[in-house]
């Protein structure tokens, strides 16, 4: 291609560039990334339109590439690597946590990091964390995972509870002793004190829903 006009590499990032800076700018001025250099002896014809995307099972996060690709004037297509960050704040335990733990304010701390570098299903939300209880326990300075939480249990075992039973037409309220803890939503059973025992929903105020 020595005696042909070749494309231009600085181009070819300006495109990436532009599609990065659209991609992450939901992210603000906690997104930045950097844009890795095609080989300098690459020679490629000139293209009237490119069109960039993420490689195929690329993130748009830590070391991922974009595939460049050539849809008029030429027909080629190459890949251009790319490191991403963005910066985030997420909760640590603020000390040795148990297992069973229902997190309070004085449990977490935040702390500030590249989410890249950071484990899946971080917990970046205050709110989501607060009033959850740890499935396992969780060392001091220990990030914090939406997969190590549950709700908490609106319906605890061997508590008494109120029973609302419905059905076509009627209600009735009565009292019960809960089988075991549940969450809001969960299925319950309940030791009536007629001793029959039914089944239904727990909800909040330690009230479990039973239809017929």
């Amino acid at each position: 291609m020595a005696d042909e006009a070749v494309q231009s590499h600085a181009e070819i990032s300006d495109a990436a560039s532009q599609f990065l800076t659209a991609q992450l700018a939901i992210h603000g001025e906690r997104a930045t990334f950097e844009l890795g250099r095609l080989d300098s002896r690459l020679k490629l014809a000139v293209c009237q339109q490119l069109d960039v995307k993420l490689a195929q099972g690329n993130r748009l996060i830590g070391n991922s590439s974009l595939r460049v690709v050539c849809n008029k004037g030429a027909k080629w297509s190459v890949n251009l690597p790319v490191a991403i960050s963005i910066q985030t704040e997420y909760w640590v335990s603020a000390r040795a946590l148990p297992a069973g733990q229902e997190l309070g304010p004085e449990d977490i701390e935040k702390r500030t990091g590249d989410l890249s570098q950071l484990p899946p299903s971080i917990v970046t939300d205050y709110a989501t964390a607060i009033g959850r209880t740890l499935i396992g326990g969780a060392p001091a300075g220990a990030p914090i995972r939406n997969d190590q939480l549950r709700a908490a249990f609106t319906i605890k075992a061997n508590e008494m509870v109120r029973v609302v039973a419905k059905g076509n037409g009627f209600e009735v309220v009565s009292e019960g002793r809960a089988m075991s803890n549940a969450g809001e939503g969960q299925q319950v059973s309940v030791k009536m004190v007629s001793g029959a025992t039914v089944q239904g929903t727990a909800r909040a105020n330690s009230t479990v829903d039973v239809r017929y």
